[in-house]
């Protein structure tokens, strides 16, 4: 005897719940650790952060190699924080150079600096300039 659509469509709904609630357990649990590793993230550069201001700021006490050397802490990763400190925050979205507003022409200021060059002429000096 044919199974009927209705019996088909119940078994292959019975055998789908399965894996759905697995699909949406993995995927709660994968959202739930983003969330998790994003907030501990942020943390650990707001730390990193503040221990680069601490270690800018004692600079004129205390050297990098000194506070390594009692700290027990790798003198690479004092630098870091400290360079991470010191540098401003890039701001805004970088501008690509030459290209004016959108329409793809370039700018006076790089017409110039992007136009191909002409080799030099032989004067039978080897292209070398003389005084």
């Amino acid at each position: 005897m044919v199974t009927t659509d209705d019996e088909i469509t119940r078994r292959l709904e019975e055998r789908d719940s399965a894996r759905s609630a697995r699909r949406a357990q993995a995927a709660g649990t994968v959202g739930e650790l983003a969330r998790r590793h994003a907030g501990l993230a942020e943390r650990l550069a707001g730390l990193e952060r503040e221990l680069g201001e601490v270690l800018a700021a004692a600079g004129d006490v205390i050297d990098v190699p000194e506070l390594a050397e009692v700290t027990d802490v790798p003198a690479a990763e004092l630098t870091r924080w400290r360079d991470q400190a010191a540098k401003p925050a890039r701001g805004g979205k970088r501008k690509r150079p030459g290209i004016a507003k959108n329409n793809g022409s370039l700018s006076k200021d790089t017409s110039a600096a992007t136009a191909p060059r002409a080799a030099p002429e032989s004067a039978g000096d080897g292209g070398v300039a003389s005084s």
